[in-house]
């Protein structure tokens, strides 16, 4: 007879199979997973001695050896493994395509979001991807799928539209909060000077984060620990939103601009956003009447 130790291991493992299989019983999944993978093994390790970090991207930001190191195992992956045809969009170039034939999806990566806290080993940082129809405009509303990974945790979320949002194989479940005094906001506040109204937000919460990652900030919207994100600051790039936009949707939440509109088409990585990310429709509202006054 089995020790309920073991036995409870082997349910755990058995579960753990069950959960992992119904990411890659999708012909996208598994290879977005392996996209990961291949991210967080290059950039677990140590930097060249030869790196001087004298670059910048088309964003004017400082590029890092992991920047380039995850972005270089991407393209190896795109070019040997992936079984479609996609045009990358990322921070560290030029649009390029990989596969034979027209390209199917437009994949915008940000191998590295929160690089000024991976480089110092401060936790979070992350590693988001989407695609959309390459004949699509390119827009929240036409990302079909989505993969999130926490670079320090290996944690994992993923959605496909109108297929649901995961975190780690479980459905993420959407979360009753109704308060704004129940809840901690988070909000991006580097080089931010505090607008009055962003403020009264502010206040009206039980408290504030600032997490330095914007992909995993919205992860923890979709997830409900932290259920309502703002960033203000009109300097967010779309690959640090696009990804988890469609994990918030597909868990019941919404992304809008300060306004409460839906964000506008974009037409390239450098484009400039300010959103309001929330848990629920009831959040939202309340932060948008907040935002109003």
């Amino acid at each position: 007879m089995l020790d309920l130790t073991v036995k409870s291991n082997i349910l755990d493992s058995v579960s753990t199979t069950i959960k992992e299989t119904f990411m890659l019983s999708n012909k996208i999944f598994p290879h977005l997973h392996q996209l990961f993978i291949a991210v967080s093994q290059v950039v677990s390790q140590p930097p060249p001695k030869t790196w001087r970090g004298s670059q910048h991207n088309a964003k004017g930001d400082e590029v890092k050896w992991f920047d380039l190191a995850a972005d270089e195992a991407v393209c190896a992956y795109l070019q040997k493994e992936f079984p479609y045809s996609v045009i990358l969009l990322s921070e560290e170039g030029e649009p390029r395509q990989f596969g034979s034939g027209s390209p199917q999806f437009t994949m915008v990566l940000d191998p590295v979001d929160g690089s000024e806290n991976f480089a110092r080993g401060l936790a979070p940082a992350g590693m988001a991807i989407s695609l959309s129809p390459a004949d699509a405009p390119l827009a929240v509303e036409t990302i079909e799928y989505a993969f999130i990974g926490n670079l320090f945790t290996q944690e994992k979320w993923w959605a496909q539209k109108n297929g649901g949002a995961f975190f780690n194989g479980e459905p993420i479940q959407p979360l009753p909060t109704r308060n704004l005094a129940d809840i901690l906001i988070s909000c991006d506040l580097n080089h931010y000077i505090m607008q009055p109204s962003v403020n009264h937000l502010l206040n009206q919460t039980r408290g504030v984060r600032s997490f330095g990652a914007a992909t995993i900030a919205l992860v923890m919207v979709a997830m409900g620990k932290c259920p309502l994100h703002i960033d203000a600051r009109h300097t967010l790039t779309p690959e640090n939103f696009l990804a988890p936009a469609l994990l918030i949707t597909e868990a019941g939440g919404l992304i809008t601009d300060l306004a409460g509109n839906s964000l506008p088409h974009i037409n390239n990585l450098t484009d400039r956003f300010a959103v309001l990310a929330s848990h629920n429709s009831i959040l939202h509202a309340l932060a948008l009447e907040c935002l109003q006054q």
